[in-house]
């Protein structure tokens, strides 16, 4: 599928730390996305972000979020306002998606790029994910989380308790 190999140029570029996720054609980590945010150029991609609606545990209690990540944009156009206008984007389609929360973990160095896009730090908390969800028995990691964010979409109070994902991040 010709999207998919121009989308893994430009998330190998994005993330060259990770070049064993985005080899050839293929365009996600561990997990797919349901839904891609794409905004191109004359060159072709230049930002991207993937979604996945999931129920997660809350504090016991099941909580909609989509659940947001392989956000990238093209090396070149970094610190241009694309990114922002990515997080723009993404949460309007979040709004057409009608979930209440997007949700989030990611590096402390990329948590104030995600504060001015509107996204929101939790307190530290317990956090259980699976980084992997292509293989059995599934891995678990079992963590505070102190990067989580969330944007609120549809509501405005998160929660509080931990958050089991139920699977793996985007």
């Amino acid at each position: 599928m010709p999207e998919h190999a121009e989308l893994a140029v430009l998330l190998r570029a994005a993330y060259a730390h990770l070049p064993q996720f985005f080899a050839g054609s293929r365009t996600w980590s561990y997990v797919r996305p349901e839904a891609r945010v794409v905004g191109r150029d004359v060159e072709g991609p230049a930002a991207h972000a993937g979604v996945l609606r999931r129920f997660l545990q809350v504090g016991g209690a099941d909580q909609l979020a989509a659940v947001v990540g392989l956000v990238a944009v093209r090396p070149g156009l970094q610190r241009q306002g694309v990114g922002l206008a990515l997080l723009e984007r993404v949460q309007e389609f979040l709004d057409d998606l009608a979930v209440p929360f997007g949700i989030l973990m990611c590096a402390e160095h990329h948590v104030p790029f995600y504060e001015r896009g509107g996204w929101c730090r939790l307190s530290p908390r317990r956090s259980v994910h699976s980084p992997d969800d292509t293989t059995e028995p599934h891995p678990f990691v079992d963590e505070i989380s102190t990067t989580t964010l969330v944007l609120p979409v549809r509501r405005k109070d998160w929660p509080d308790g931990e958050i089991h994902w139920n699977g793996a991040t985007v």
